[in-house]
């Protein structure tokens, strides 16, 4: 069996880092990104409707990274 993944980048407004992410650390996570901004719950949700409707039949074992480009120079 195979599925599809969805891997989060920095998403604001969630308790990801229970309160400790400092605002330097935010402020380096969302400079990281090639659009220059957090995500957003919304961002997560969009990505896994698409994954499950029929525009994605043909999508099989992948990791879908949203992340707003933070890591594809690494």
């Amino acid at each position: 069996m195979t599925a599809n993944l969805i891997a989060p980048g920095y998403i604001a407004e969630t308790d990801f880092f229970r309160g400790n992410l400092s605002e330097r650390r935010r402020t380096a996570l969302i400079d990281a990104t090639h659009n220059g901004r957090a995500g957003h719950p919304g961002d997560i949700a969009e990505t896994t409707y698409f994954l499950a409707s029929d525009g994605a039949r043909h999508i099989t074992g992948q990791t879908l990274h949203v992340n707003g480009g933070a890591h594809t120079t690494r």
